[in-house]
């Protein structure tokens, strides 16, 4: 698996290596942040995976999975995916400015209001900006099991807390566990960078990789049916 993650990771190593679709407009741009994070957050994964903090990587899983994702529906639809993401900046922008009101924080005069005007007014794909409505539009639903796995433990729940308890309250015996450890992630990892290669390829002029893709992914097939780590 290591070969796989370390080829896919090579295709983007040196971006000066490829050149990007022009008439795609602001989404190449978007394309190539979102996989460029994707990159980093593999490598991050794979650093806890070597010090044995798989199960603790679980939030740069789920961003892997929910940016993997987005590639393919930027590739799918990409005006309409660009009109919902400006409309959800906007929203958030909203927000902010709500939580910071009054609390001593120095904004520039003017700043917010200007980045709101003018008004982000979406798309027919803004249902599409929650996770289990892409998932359905992608048909993609066992992406959104393993993405709601990861949450799961991403967040202050029973399941963050229950690899470092042995028992619950209640039971006969009380105590605390340091928590075993996790199963390599190394295949989710390699997966994923592989599923956010392939909807990045198409906003590549000639999409470049796609040959290599379709023999990186036969060759993950065949290793998760041998089990070969």
């Amino acid at each position: 698996m290591d070969d796989i993650i370390n080829n896919t990771l090579a295709f983007y190593e040196d971006p000066a290596t490829v050149k990007h679709r022009e008439d795609l407009g602001g989404a190449a741009f978007v394309a190539h942040g979102w996989y460029s994070a994707t990159r980093d957050w593999a490598r991050g994964a794979l650093l806890m995976e070597g010090a044995g903090l798989s199960r603790s990587a679980a939030p740069l899983r789920r961003s892997m999975i929910e940016h993997a994702l987005a590639l393919s529906w930027l590739t799918d639809a990409h005006e309409d995916v660009l009109a919902s993401l400006r409309m959800a900046e906007q929203e958030h922008l909203r927000k902010l400015d709500e939580a910071m009101a009054g609390g001593g924080w120095s904004v520039p005069p003017g700043l917010i209001d200007s980045l709101l005007d003018p008004p982000a007014t979406g798309s027919r794909e803004d249902a599409n900006l929650h996770i289990k409505h892409l998932t359905q539009r992608l048909a993609q639903p066992n992406v959104l099991v393993a993405w709601l796995h990861e949450t799961a433990t991403c967040h202050a729940t029973l399941s963050s807390a229950s690899r470092y308890v042995s028992t619950w309250p209640g039971e006969e015996t009380k105590g605390l566990a340091v928590g075993d450890a996790a199963q390599s992630g190394k295949d989710q990892i390699a997966l994923l960078l592989l599923l956010a290669s392939d909807g990045f390829n198409n906003f590549l002029v000639g999409a470049p990789w796609t040959d290599q893709l379709a023999d990186l992914e036969r060759q993950f097939a065949e290793e998760v049916r041998s089990g070969k780590p």
